[in-house]
């Protein structure tokens, strides 16, 4: 543990106070030093202690990228409360299922983005003690003008600024965190307070974070502050406010999940843009297209840094920016970090050699401490000191890791093991293709169909079908998608990653119009071949 044991809240904390007159934070217009960070976190402490909550309760928060939900996690944190953050615009369903599933003790929420869910919550678990990052009295609307819980800020700015001596402890469990949940119901990762503050920034960098707080890219905030730094907090990605902020704030280090990073590179506003600030663009969280990271190099400069990492242990491994400049290596996820070994296992459990595709499993002191109310599942994924992790992938005889992708979007066709970068790729490979995502559904017989989404040039007028001959002529035929969707964009989800039920959805809805055009043109064709009423054959 860095610096004689401090825990993961402490060293923020210090990080703050190290230089308490800089910036740590910007959002919209408004600028906050690290003075009024730490004051903010001292003063919602105290409110929280006054409303009851204390180490082991449990605390969710329903916020978007705001300071208010950055510092308020950190007061519970220094309680010793342990947080829960699912994403803020999941289904108002699943935000009460998640508040129910993590013990909450208290709910913590944004009035103004996240009322309809707390009022559900309200209504569905009336022991939860709700507090609102501010006022909830609106009027007629959507609460006939009668409050919603306390309102949190305006009991904590009654409260002393005064630094608190922190409650928790090392082995507390500081986060519930939740995974993206693609298949079923998202697991709850648990973190200690303990764990180890890694990939550690540079002092003095200026972080930008514009996918979920309540993600990956939130323990890089939280890092960015430790480190000495400020944070630029934006709403949700839009490629030319991105831009502007890089230029106005001199941003040094930003998160960008892959398709974030291409519709960065595809804005027009790019070529205008001063982004000599740069150092590092960090991505994760899906396998990227070569030809891409080549031309983000290019047009960036060398400052692409790829991780793969997983909810349950954090970075694993990392391609470095100056990795980035050898072809041959951007199609790997690089190699381990210096503390954590990585092992490809086949499915009796034996290493297997180089080039050999098996499970990836992880030994790393950033590995989580279980999953939230699973023994079953945890005792499955943590065996020996090792974390299990479901992907798929091969190491060569240098070290590099080749990730496959998971074992559950690996598809069975005809007997045929096929896994995402084997569709994905050889349609990246086409001159007009910007990105490619495979996914998979099943026929009313249970057999696997795979398919595959892409993003074209604006001005390309390339073809569903011309991808797919494309693709049986570049890859394995046994590979080929039995439908392509040429679209504008790739549907994400609130982590920034492909969401494969909208691509389903779609898929389903272009096999039901082809079938009614089918339909269509069976019926006109008949129209046209019958023989009129009262004629004679032959006539």
């Amino acid at each position: 543990m860095a610096e004689a044991g401090r825990t993961y809240t402490e060293l923020v904390l210090d990080g703050l106070a190290r230089d308490p007159g800089r910036t740590a934070l910007h959002h919209g217009g408004t600028a906050l030093t690290a003075q009024e960070c730490l004051d903010s976190v001292y003063r919602m402490a105290r409110a929280l202690d006054r409303a009851g909550l204390g180490r082991g309760d449990g605390v969710t928060v329903f916020a978007g990228n705001t300071p208010e939900a950055l510092l308020v996690r950190l007061a519970a944190n220094l309680l010793g409360c342990r947080v829960a953050m699912p994403h803020p615009d999941a289904p108002v369903a699943d935000l009460v299922a998640l508040t129910a599933f993590a013990d909450t003790t208290a709910l913590v929420f944004d009035p103004v983005r996240c009322a309809a869910a707390a009022r559900a919550v309200a209504d569905a678990l009336p022991s939860v003690g709700l507090l609102s990052l501010g006022p909830t009295r609106f009027g007629p609307t959507p609460f006939d003008g009668s409050a919603l819980g306390t309102d949190l800020l305006e009991r904590a700015a009654a409260r002393s600024p005064a630094p608190l001596e922190p409650r928790c402890r090392p082995e507390d469990v500081m986060a519930v965190r939740f995974t993206s949940g693609t298949t079923g119901r998202p697991k709850g990762v648990l973190r200690r307070f303990a764990r180890p503050p890694r990939p550690a920034l540079l002092s003095g960098a200026c972080f930008l974070l514009c996918t979920p707080l309540s993600h990956g890219g939130g323990t890089s905030a939280d890092l960015a502050l430790a480190a000495g730094g400020t944070v630029v907090l934006q709403e949700g990605f839009a490629a030319e406010e991105v831009l502007a902020a890089v230029e106005r704030h001199r941003v040094s280090r930003a998160y960008l999940p892959p398709h974030l990073l291409y519709r960065l590179l595809d804005h027009p506003l790019l070529a205008a843009t001063d982004t000599g600030s740069l150092r590092r663009i960090g991505y994760t969280g899906c396998p990227p297209s070569p030809r891409r990271l080549a031309e983000g190099t290019r047009r960036l400069g060398r400052v692409l840094h790829q991780t793969y990492s997983l909810t349950e242990c954090g970075p694993v491994t990392r391609l470095s920016p100056d990795e980035h400049l050898d072809p041959r290596l951007l199609t790997t996820a690089g190699r381990p970090y210096p503390d954590t070994e990585v092992r490809v296992l086949d499915e009796e459990g034996v290493p297997l050699p180089p080039g050999r595709t098996g499970e990836i499993c992880v030994r790393t002191p950033t590995a989580m401490a279980g999953y939230w109310r699973d023994p079953e599942s945890t005792e499955r994924v943590l065996r020996d000191g090792w974390l299990h992790t479901g992907d798929l992938g091969s190491l060569d005889v240098t070290g590099y890791l080749t990730v496959a992708g998971r074992r559950d979007p690996m598809a069975i066709v005809e007997g045929h093991n096929v896994f995402p970068h084997e569709v994905e790729e050889p349609l990246r490979s086409h001159p007009d293709v910007r990105d490619a995502v495979m996914f998979a559904t099943a026929d009313p017989d249970r057999l696997e169909r795979v398919h595959a989404a892409v993003t074209v040039g604006p001005h390309s007028r390339v073809t569903a079908d011309h991808l797919r001959h494309w693709a049986r002529e570049h890859g394995d035929a046994r590979c080929t998608p039995d439908s392509v969707l040429v679209l504008p964009a790739i549907p994400l989800d609130g982590l920034g990653k492909p969401d494969l039920r909208t691509l389903r959805a779609l898929a389903a809805e272009r096999a039901d119009e082809r079938a009614d055009e089918r339909t269509d043109r069976r019926t006109d064709d008949h129209a046209a071949t019958a023989t009129p009423t009262g004629a004679r054959k032959g006539a």
